[in-house]
């Protein structure tokens, strides 16, 4: 479809309803690479802890405990991230709590990217977060933030998020303004999904959907 997979050193979003495949997606894209290309992958999960994805994916046939063990891999447990009260306090100074979230996820990408140097970065999933901006004049510049620090690795990047609406006419969702290519993941019905490419900078597309 893209006619040679993903446009390298870009912050692709993978967009879609709970059950979609996006979490395995982006597993195999981290998995390929360290096996096909000895690419390191980081992983960074916000949505659920290190040890359930690993033990999900192992079931689909996905080795990340392997890649790990040779440095090939890491994981950022985000989870906690999103569980940062409306209104926090750093030491006895109160603070916003989504504020103080956006900017811990941004540091502790960095601390990871220090870590393993990726060429493959996966954030799993951006809803988690940048939902508790409401309204969209916050929301913005919050996920501005996230793609900003990515694009700084100069990493090839897959950031996952919900979609909101369905339907072939659908509010476009402020991430798909921002990234730099936009799939999209659907069920179809029942047993059958597809993905669809609605926007990618850079290849040129062979196919823009198509089943899986």
């Amino acid at each position: 479809m893209l006619g040679g997979g993903f446009p390298e050193s870009r912050v692709i979003l993978i967009l879609g309803e709970p059950g979609t495949g996006k979490t395995i997606l982006c597993s195999q894209f981290l998995h390929s690479g360290a096996y096909g290309k000895g690419e390191n992958g980081l992983y960074v999960g916000l949505n659920e802890p290190k040890d359930r994805l690993m033990s999900d994916m192992q079931g689909l046939g996905i080795n990340f405990t392997d890649l790990e063990k040779s440095k090939k891999f890491g994981y950022i447990d985000a989870t906690e991230v999103r569980r940062i009260p409306d209104q926090a306090k750093v030491g006895r100074i109160p603070v916003g709590g989504r504020e103080l979230g956006l900017a811990n996820l941004i540091d502790m990408m960095q601390d990871g990217i220090e870590k393993i140097s990726p060429k493959r970065i996966v954030l799993d999933s951006a809803s988690d977060l940048v939902f508790r901006f409401p309204k969209i004049e916050d929301r913005r510049p919050a996920i501005l933030d996230i793609i900003e620090s990515l694009q700084s690795t100069s990493a090839t990047c897959l950031v996952t998020s919900e979609m909101q609406s369905t339907g072939e006419i659908r509010r476009l969702q402020p991430e798909e303004y921002l990234a730099e290519g936009v799939i999209i993941l659907r069920i179809v019905r029942k047993g059958v999904r597809t993905i669809q490419i609605s926007k990618m900078r850079g290849p040129r597309l062979t196919r823009p959907r198509d089943r899986l």
